[in-house]
């Protein structure tokens, strides 16, 4: 009698632990709607289509060698497969997935946060995992992920990571084979979902030493055979795709140069603790290059890691609150490890935020820990203009992807040229303040003709050029084109701010191809054809139409 009252009870107290986990969720995924409702219809662009045309002829069987993509990501791309196969491209089944991810993420960091917070005795853990989440789940650096249709990756392995460091601090309290089981299964999936994972035996080993319930046999239990994992996994790469690392390949990942490492996670921290890619371009452009000097970066980039060593080494003298920020300033460190070589991109807004998104998560865990630490009445100003500032900025970018949408689809749904043998694009937006549109890094003009074929679902079967791209910053952005006695096309913006791109950077003096000559000069080009194809459109972007040049 008193077994079967014990086990009511404990199925009691495990429903109601369920219930608030549900409505935390249900006001996360409310939020994220409120904030996100607007790009519903945004993201099916630039690498989107290149995916479709992945798919393009192919069975479920494609997944085992990802369609020809180069990195081992076999769960991913069954989840997009599958996604495309059920829904096509249905704009809000991607946008209720990508969504609901993101306010999972925000959940997981909320319970993560919780449960470290109360495993170093901290008086108002709750509290931390709050604030972690609503600024985690209200960054306008989520934007990117959130909304393009090819980012899930970032999504996914983000829930991956955070739900391994929760379930590893309920296997640190009481060590048992089916949360073992859960975790390093949880880590094998990950795996074959996207690279970002491999932070997984750090961020475990830096659970498992830090905290006061870890120990080294525990490691050893848990973290050691994740190392084993890392190294399986990279012989796979080498085995099956002929080089260590995957994706953007060994040149790129196993590039490691101390200043630009350093450089690159100030400019990280710089750019999420205070939003500095909305600054005016000036003043943006004056600090992440001020960061990125070798003084600068080596020099208190090195103290910043040589204090963190410190805070790891000497980890038992610290009180509760500075252990939890070490935890998170180093959470945030390992979860940078694999982007730091990458490009960091400020000019525009936007383009690779993704990179920045996990990352993001223990950086606001941070951020939560130091306002924790204040009085109500000093804490609850500074978290609301932090909120508010974040917010304004999320709903910026979220209206970019909003109007670049708005352009993507005109521009499709207005070319009615399929008739003409060829087509001349004379400036084709690239990307509307930072959101792509029409990118092509291929230099084969595929951006439009794939928008064409995979979006329209009305390809066009004669020639196109994509002449020259810019970076679109209003709606009425567009560019005017005049003929002189030789044939020459003089093509001006009609407005200052712009630049002329091509495969996705500046296009820069201009360049020669077979058919015809650019030469840029910087707010004009001018176009020289050298052999005029009979029946041929040469077109205009003006706003939201096309026009045709006589």
């Amino acid at each position: 009698m008193y077994a079967s009252l014990r086990n009511t009870v404990s199925y009691r107290q495990k429903r109601m632990r369920r219930y608030p986990a549900l409505l935390q969720y249900l006001l996360f995924w409310a939020t994220t709607q409120l904030f996100y409702f607007t790009t519903r219809k945004a993201g099916f662009v630039t690498d989107f289509t290149g995916l479709l045309s992945r798919f393009e002829g192919q069975t479920a069987a494609g997944i085992w060698d990802c369609f020809g993509f180069p990195a081992l990501q076999q769960v991913l791309n069954a989840i997009l497969y599958t996604w495309h196969s059920v829904f096509g491209i249905q704009p809000v089944p991607w946008y209720l997935l990508q969504s609901s991810l993101h306010a999972l993420n925000a959940l997981l960091l909320l319970q993560l946060g919780k449960a470290l917070s109360e495993r170093l005795n901290l008086p108002n853990a709750h509290l931390i995992g709050w604030i972690a989440a609503f600024l985690f789940l209200l960054s306008p650096y989520a934007s990117e992920p959130v909304t393009w249709r090819v980012a899930q990756n970032f999504l996914l392995s983000t829930a991956v990571i955070l739900g391994t460091a929760r379930l590893t601090l309920d296997w640190m309290d009481t060590p048992n084979r089916r949360q073992w089981i859960q975790i390093q299964g949880l880590f094998i999936l990950g795996l074959f979902t996207f690279e970002l994972v491999l932070i997984i035996p750090l961020l475990s080993s830096l659970l498992l030493l830090m905290l006061p319930n870890g120990s080294g046999s525990k490691w050893r239990r848990l973290s050691l055979p994740q190392f084993g994992g890392v190294g399986l996994y990279f012989l796979l790469n080498r085995l099956i795709l002929g080089s260590w690392v995957g994706h953007y390949g060994a040149e790129v990942h196993l590039r490691f140069e101390m200043q630009s490492i350093l450089g690159n996670g100030l400019r990280y921290a710089a750019k999420h603790l205070l939003f500095v890619r909305n600054w005016p371009h000036a003043a943006k452009q004056w600090l992440f290059e001020g960061l990125a000097q070798p003084a600068v970066a080596l020099g208190l980039g090195g103290i910043i890691v040589a204090l963190l060593a410190a805070g790891l080494i000497f980890r038992h003298r610290l009180n509760s609150r500075w252990q939890l920020s070490v935890i998170a300033f180093t959470g945030f460190g390992l979860a940078l490890l694999p982007v730091l070589n990458l490009y960091f991109n400020y000019t525009l807004h936007l383009e690779n935020d993704r990179y920045g998104y996990l990352p993001s998560a223990f950086l606001m865990l941070a951020i939560a820990a130091g306002l924790s630490a204040l009085p109500r009445w000093g804490r609850l100003p500074l978290l609301l203009a932090y909120l508010g500032c974040s917010s304004f900025f999320l709903w910026q970018h979220n209206q970019y992807w909003w109007k670049s949408t708005q352009v993507y689809q005109q521009m499709l749904n207005d070319f009615d040229y399929y008739e003409a043998p060829a087509a001349y694009l004379l400036n084709l937006p690239d990307n509307f303040q930072g959101a792509p549109m029409f990118r092509d890094y291929s230099g084969e003009d595929l951006a439009f003709r794939d928008a064409l074929k995979y979006i329209k679902q009305q390809p066009y079967n004669g020639q196109l050029y994509e002449v020259a791209q810019y970076n679109m910053t209003r709606l009425t952005d567009g560019a005017t084109a005049t003929v002189d006695s030789s044939g020459t096309i003089r093509v001006e913006f009609n407005q200052w701010g712009n630049w002329w791109w091509r495969r996705g950077v500046g296009m820069g003096p201009g360049y020669d191809t077979e058919g015809y000559e650019v030469d840029s000069k910087g707010h004009h080009y001018f176009f020289l054809l050298k052999a005029p194809a009979p029946g041929a459109v040469f077109l205009i972007q003006e706003g939201l139409e096309w026009k045709e040049v006589e």
